[in-house]
């Protein structure tokens, strides 16, 4: 029994791929922070690469200005 190891990226990837099928409106929350920022450009890289040319939203709330 062969037992197929993936890594975080080909698991995102997998992960987009059903996002991106499954719903026609994709909306991002974003921080400012390390993991959105790499979250938003995983979005933007794989809309570029599989040609998808419907809007990306971005939610942006900045809770230290309250």
């Amino acid at each position: 029994m062969s037992t197929v190891r993936k890594n975080v990226y080909e698991l995102a990837q997998e992960r987009l791929r059903t996002v991106f099928s499954e719903f026609d409106n994709v909306y991002i929350s974003f921080s400012g922070g390390k993991d959105s920022g790499v979250l938003l450009n995983l979005c933007i890289d794989y809309m570029r690469r599989h040609n998808i040319t419907r809007k990306l939203g971005v939610f942006h709330m900045d809770y230290e200005v309250q």
